[in-house]
């Protein structure tokens, strides 16, 4: 779909401000570790402003009945910050942010506010806060690296000034290198357990421990930087190649190159399971709420995982929709009329006979 060239213009004016504070902010972290904090924050803020305002200028100002559009063009007015903006993202746009990202995003609001409206000690060198500060920044990375790939459509044309900013942040890990270096015994003991290290996807180091108790389900956790996702092992549906999925379902198969997808991914999942329509309480299949899956929440070993985001969910935030009648995950305790996470229940039901 073409955009206007006003609304292109003025998304381009604030994904370029957005990717000089991510460069301001790396440039600064040496000597100025406060100002790289708050200008690192405000380049995140802006990628989920720039995709707000994709949709329509309005989406970005707090309150968008008193928009004005010549007060828009001079700045002067009070823009949304992450919180809203996910809120709007998933409401509004249907592209929100995952619960990893929004949980990164919201550390990165931490340490901003305590460096802007108290005090923080990052900012008098501690070592040790530097290291987390820098570790935050390298999953922020990695996570709004992967909202520009869901995102393709509207920052493809970026692709020179994220693969710079990239290569920038690759060197910013010179400050968990050493920490890096402290935990080679650590490291070397988790090996001699069995434990199996790959590269993290956030730091760069290899130091992602894989735990695999729960096997196709898999947990990651970087012993430099916490990072942490959540994987699964399954096999290719054209060669049966087990392949290992982290964080995402889309994954090129290591022997044929299938292109894997979420499908295959449920199909793997489910491929000993009999649907029963007239009991739901043998069901292994629910709705997901983090990212909207049609029955892509499949029960795995005591455990409900989404086969296209990922999320893990426990029994207890699982449960029958009143309205509908499907297995849904999120709160369905007004479900009758507020629906579950598919379905609008009562409320939208009578709405659509209104029209």
């Amino acid at each position: 779909m073409k955009k206007p060239k006003s609304v292109k213009d003025d998304f381009n004016l604030v994904v370029e401000n957005a990717f000089d504070f991510f460069q301001k902010s790396l440039e600064e972290f040496d000597k100025e570790p406060k100002y790289s904090v708050i200008h690192f924050h405000a380049a995140v803020e802006l990628i989920m402003k720039a995709r707000l305002l994709w949709e329509h200028w309005t989406l970005i100002i707090t309150r968008p009945e008193t928009a004005n559009l010549k007060s828009f063009r001079s700045g002067d007015f009070q823009s949304v910050s992450i919180k809203d903006a996910k809120a709007r993202l998933e409401s509004i746009v249907q592209d929100g942010l995952s619960k990893a990202e929004y949980e990164c995003f919201l550390r990165l609001s931490d340490h901003r506010n305590r460096m802007v409206h108290f005090y923080h000690p990052g900012n008098t060198g501690n070592k040790s806060e530097l290291e987390k500060i820098v570790a935050e920044q390298c999953l922020a990375w990695h996570h709004v690296s992967r909202i520009f790939e869901r995102w393709n459509e509207q920052f493809q044309s970026y692709k020179k000034e994220i693969a710079k900013i990239d290569k920038v942040m690759h060197e910013h890990r010179k400050y968990l290198k050493a920490k890096f270096g402290a935990l080679a015994e650590d490291i070397k003991k988790a090996e001699d357990r069995g434990i199996s290290l790959s590269i993290c996807p956030s730091c760069g180091f290899k130091s992602f421990g894989e735990d695999a108790d729960n096997t196709p389900i898999l947990d990651f956790e970087c012993l430099v930087c916490k990072a942490r996702e959540t994987g699964l092992m399954v096999d290719c549906p054209e060669c049966g190649e087990q392949n290992k999925l982290i964080g995402e379902p889309w994954h090129k198969c290591n022997k044929c190159s299938h292109e894997i997808d979420e499908n295959d991914v449920h199909v793997f999942l489910t491929k000993d399971f009999v649907y029963d329509k007239h009991d739901l309480g043998r069901s292994i299949v629910a709705h997901c709420e983090e990212c909207d899956g049609y029955e892509m929440v499949v029960h795995v070993n005591n455990i409900w995982i989404c086969s296209q985001c990922f999320t893990k969910y426990d029994s207890e935030e699982v449960g029958q929709c009143d309205w509908c009648g499907s297995l849904s995950t999120g709160n369905i305790e007004d479900s009758y009329f507020m629906g579950c996470a598919v379905c609008e229940g009562k409320s939208g039901w009578d709405n659509d006979k209104d029209d």
